[in-house]
């Protein structure tokens, strides 16, 4: 998946005149007609990770088709545009029932299919699966925030790889959030999205290919 980017100073004038949408520390969500811009503060501990999933593959058409570029500047990576799909959750909404209202089982298999896939491909996985996360666009389901993305071997076994530059010990909790976060929203997927029960902990890779498995049994 190839995706442009552009310099934050040439787009400063749109996002300046463009809706503040969220705004939470280190990064903003703004919206004009068209579109949507997560900018964050430079040198932000996570700002080379939505970077990084797209260079080994992770984000691709099936999984990613809102995000439009990457924004830099001479400090790095900070931040991106998406379009702007039809929602699938109100903001911050955990509840599956639109969702799965708007989508069709076979949509719903095979995005899961391909974030399994992918995330067995590039050894990380999207972290914050809730749906209202994602939008349809052009009928595929769409991942909205490209900063939630962690290695499996730091969900799993608590060790960072280079792009993942927060401190363990952070006031957040980053190691316990993501590890318990990838149990309760992939089982929660498969249990309300798919009719599949998932009653065993999500805590190995070994349990992301269990997940594919499962949904290799629908065929």
């Amino acid at each position: 998946m190839k995706i442009d980017s552009v310099e934050i100073n040439s787009i400063a004038h749109i996002i300046s005149q463009a809706k503040i949408i969220k705004k939470k520390r280190e990064r903003a969500v703004y919206k004009n007609e068209d579109f949507f811009y997560k900018v964050w503060v430079p040198n932000w501990t996570q700002g080379d990770i939505t970077k990084h999933a797209l260079d080994v593959g992770f984000y691709c058409e099936d999984n990613a088709s809102a995000l439009v570029s990457l924004i830099y500047d001479s400090s790095g990576q900070r931040g991106y545009i998406t379009k702007a799909g039809k929602l699938l959750a109100p903001m911050g909404g955990q509840g599956w029932s639109l969702f799965c209202n708007l989508t069709s089982t076979v949509q719903r298999v095979e995005f899961m299919k391909c974030l399994l896939d992918k995330g067995i491909e590039s050894k990380g996985i999207f972290v914050d699966l809730v749906p209202s996360n994602m939008v349809l666009i052009d009928k595929k389901i769409s991942l909205i925030d490209f900063d939630s993305f962690n290695s499996f071997s730091f969900m799993f076994d608590r060790q960072r790889q280079w792009y993942e530059r927060f401190e363990l010990d952070a006031w957040w909790k980053p190691f316990e959030t993501a590890n318990r976060d990838v149990d309760r929203f992939y089982r929660s997927y498969f249990n309300q999205c798919l009719g599949i029960e998932i009653q065993n902990k999500i805590q190995s890779t070994e349990d992301i290919k269990m997940l594919k498995n499962k949904l290799e049994s629908l065929k």
